[in-house]
């Protein structure tokens, strides 16, 4: 009988244990909910939606210019080495002279002469917005709304309308566009080979990867895979792909 007591208290005893830890675990779910791994189909999301404030940039060029470049009183449409390029408002020189400077940089790159060509069909739009914004593509245009990043861009390597025309060519010009899966099955083997370190520019997603390793190659950057070498020694088979199409 008094080993029936002492089982049936130890019983009792576990029987509480485990309620208190299982009624600790719910709690824990409560307040901090496990969050899923991020997917590349959702990282791309950067590029396919849009949030407000750049909605309100791209409904202002919309209504503004049209594709052709021409602009109403509220925009001044320039061309330059056959690229359109719409300004807004008093875009101050040495932006200007940013823009012009990638642009001739890019055609100085060892990218193709179709590459090149094709690249010419995105619109380039400069929102007069200094300290504030982003730079972006989206639906065939290059925004460019934060003059203080574009700027701090030139202390370093890095050319932003390159980077955001690679954006153009992945999403225009690949088939499938940002769900291309040659480009995803290249970023998916680079991001698990551990090349770079985690957390870089380049491993945010299929569309960032293929940029930045585009800008990279053809115009270096400060961020990695940095420049063309590196490009070549740790991502030989996205180099060769680039050799290949662009």
């Amino acid at each position: 009988m008094k080993h029936t007591k002492t089982n049936v208290r130890a019983f009792l005893a576990l029987l509480l244990t485990v309620t208190v830890i299982a009624s600790c675990k719910k709690e824990d779910l409560k307040t901090n909910p496990v969050v899923p791994e991020s997917t590349a189909e959702q990282a791309v999301e950067d590029h396919l939606t849009i949030t407000p404030e750049r909605q309100k940039v791209i409904d202002f060029f919309n209504q503004n210019a049209n594709a052709r470049g021409i602009a109403s009183g509220a925009v001044a449409a320039a061309t330059y080495r056959s690229f359109n390029i719409n300004y807004q408002g008093t875009v101050p020189n040495d932006i200007k002279t940013l823009v012009n400077g990638e642009i001739d940089q890019l055609y100085a790159t060892s990218a193709s002469a179709t590459t090149k060509s094709r690249m010419t069909g995105a619109r380039i739009n400069v929102y007069n917005s200094p300290g504030s914004g982003d730079l972006f593509y989206t639906n065939g245009n290059v925004y460019i709304v934060n003059f203080q990043v574009y700027r701090n861009v030139h202390t370093a390597p890095g050319n932003v309308i390159f980077h955001e025309l690679f954006h153009y060519l992945h999403d225009r010009w690949t088939s499938g566009g940002f769900n291309n899966s040659t480009i995803y099955n290249l970023y998916n083997n680079i991001r698990r080979a551990g090349v770079y370190p985690a957390g870089s520019y380049v491993l945010s997603n299929q569309a960032e990867y293929f940029a930045v390793t585009a800008e990279a190659k053809y115009c270096s950057t400060n961020r990695p895979p940095y420049n063309a070498s590196t490009v070549a020694s740790s991502d030989p088979n996205c180099n060769n792909y680039l050799n290949t199409n662009f």
